[in-house]
């Protein structure tokens, strides 16, 4: 995945900003490595759980996320 939409905050965070439909941040925990080896949709399906009414304070994904059928595994 690329990191130039995230802001890294910290060692390990990785942030998307609000944007678009997004209520929250998305954040990722993980190192710069395993953030780029994984898949694109991870980013775009935590942006997607960031829109849900009701979620408060962020979007979380831990280093294992992969994308699978509307959250992703590990978020």
């Amino acid at each position: 995945m690329d990191t130039a939409s995230f802001t890294r905050e910290g060692e390990y965070g990785w942030v998307i900003e609000p944007h678009g439909a997004m209520r929250v941040p998305a954040v990722i925990y993980a190192t710069e490595s395993l953030v780029r080896d994984m898949d694109d949709k991870v980013a775009e399906q935590l942006c997607n759980v960031a829109t849900l009414p009701g979620i408060v304070q962020g979007a979380y994904a831990m280093p294992e996320a992969n994308w699978c059928y509307g959250f992703p595994i590990g978020g």
